[in-house]
């Protein structure tokens, strides 16, 4: 890296300060919006800043950055943390039901097909339509095809969150509908080849 531009060393410095911004906030005896938001636009502004400059190359670049110091963080945290003496709880709430009180294994199997099946195929869509739209911004094929690689798991796991807090079918398979608006031009312009 030391052929590296000094926007891209900005940008790492930028992750640096924001991860450090988060975990100084987190370590406040009350809730502070202001250190919070202070740290995620430092965070945030480090990734854009990254993209411009150099692309996913920048991103890789400059989230390495916060991620090493967030490892260092967690571990004197972990290190200077005390040992706890108590036992773990057993308890599994929720997990299976009581003796003699129906499985709702069809319920099971449903709820796994939505959030799995479905809402992984959801995310992979929204992940072919970001490319697309990288396409129509012009993007090389590989920053647009690392967009669409990294955006799937991201979408899915908030999908799937957001689908868990819900409670109805019916709003789970609106959600997913919802989802697949941004896919259809994609797939009707023919963007992606």
């Amino acid at each position: 890296m030391g052929g590296a531009s000094p926007m891209l060393w900005l940008s790492v410095a930028l992750g640096v300060a924001g991860v450090g911004a988060l975990r100084y906030a987190w370590s406040l005896p009350r809730r502070s919006p202001i250190a919070n938001g202070t740290g995620w636009a430092l965070l945030g502004l480090s990734g854009i800043l990254a993209a411009v400059t150099d692309g996913a190359w920048g991103v890789s670049v400059a989230a390495l950055g916060a991620m090493l110091i967030a490892f260092v963080f967690l571990a004197a945290a972990g290190i200077r943390s005390p040992q706890k003496s108590a036992k773990a709880s057993n308890r599994r709430v929720g997990m299976l039901p009581e003796q003699g009180e129906p499985k709702r294994i069809g319920r099971r199997v449903v709820t796994f097909l939505l959030l799995i099946v479905a809402g992984f195929a959801v995310s992979v869509g929204l992940g072919v339509a970001l490319r697309g739209l990288g396409g129509l911004l012009g993007w090389s094929e590989s920053n647009a095809n690392v967009l669409a690689l990294y955006s799937v798991p991201v979408t899915w796991s908030v999908l799937v969150t957001v689908m868990l807090l819900q409670q109805s079918r019916r709003s789970q398979v609106l959600t997913l509908l919802a989802c697949c608006i941004p896919v259809l031009p994609v797939l009707v312009s023919g963007v992606v080849q």
